[in-house]
């Protein structure tokens, strides 16, 4: 009965640590928290870092902030007086993630880009970035296009697949997934957007940004428990031996 109670504890103390490593470690990472009440650009230049925890770079650099179920009906407001700063209408389904978004222009002479800093890591752990994005194209340009996005995490960058659109057309919401080890305790989280043709534009849309420590798999930890299971029967027999 104790080596149950034992296994027992060891159970659920491994639970534990599992949710404890399953906390999310990006902040604001379904964009929810803002300082904007309607779509706009933003970034170190037009319309100001308002996207909490986020960072959008100045200059060309074009990164949008969308109010979810608006971006196919209300102008995001920009730099360049554009009136059609939003997607056709057939980017009209909400991300998995629900809500807000911001969508990141692909074109290589405007490359939309969102970074967060991220503290608290362990060097040499492992940790999982998931994310929901999307390819998709604003009004004021018609032509095929294709998108991606280069996720950087410190030192390590990774490419999602390449999404084909055809002309005023969305791709629908993908998930993204990508494992990093961390080399320093606090490392910057970039997506940057990469888009064919240029002057199309190609817009890449990104929400739900997760980044967790690695934990054990389910079959994992039944092989851990199978373990304990497997000692306590060895004491038994032990035991019964002696006696």
């Amino acid at each position: 009965m104790k080596l149950f109670a034992t296994a027992a504890i060891a159970a659920s103390l491994l639970v534990s640590a599992t949710a404890a490593q399953a906390a999310n470690l990006v902040a604001n990472g379904g964009f929810e928290d803002t300082s904007y009440t309607s779509n706009t650009q933003f970034g170190a230049g037009f319309g100001g870092q308002g996207v909490a925890n986020w960072s959008g770079l100045g200059g060309n650099h074009l990164q949008f902030y969308y109010f979810g179920g608006t971006q196919h009906s209300v102008n995001a407001v920009n730099q360049f007086g554009d009136g059609l700063g939003y997607f056709y209408d057939t980017f009209n389904a909400l991300s998995p993630n629900g809500g807000n978004f911001v969508a990141l222009d692909g074109d290589t002479d405007y490359s939309g880009q969102v970074t967060q800093t991220i503290g608290g890591l362990t060097i040499g752990k492992s940790y999982d970035l998931t994310f929901d994005w999307a390819a998709g194209q604003l009004r004021n340009r018609a032509g095929d296009t294709t998108e991606k996005l280069a996720v950087t995490f410190g030192g390590q960058t990774f490419e999602t697949e390449t999404l084909a659109v055809p002309s005023g057309q969305f791709s629908g919401w993908k998930k993204g997934h990508f494992s990093f080890i961390a080399t320093s305790a606090s490392q910057a989280l970039t997506f940057l957007s990469k888009g064919t043709p240029n002057g199309q534009p190609p817009i890449a849309a990104l929400d739900g940004v997760s980044l967790t420590g690695s934990v054990p798999e389910p079959a994992t930890w039944a092989m851990m428990l199978l373990g304990l299971g497997g000692a306590g029967a060895m004491l038994r027999r032990r035991r019964a031996a002696v006696a």
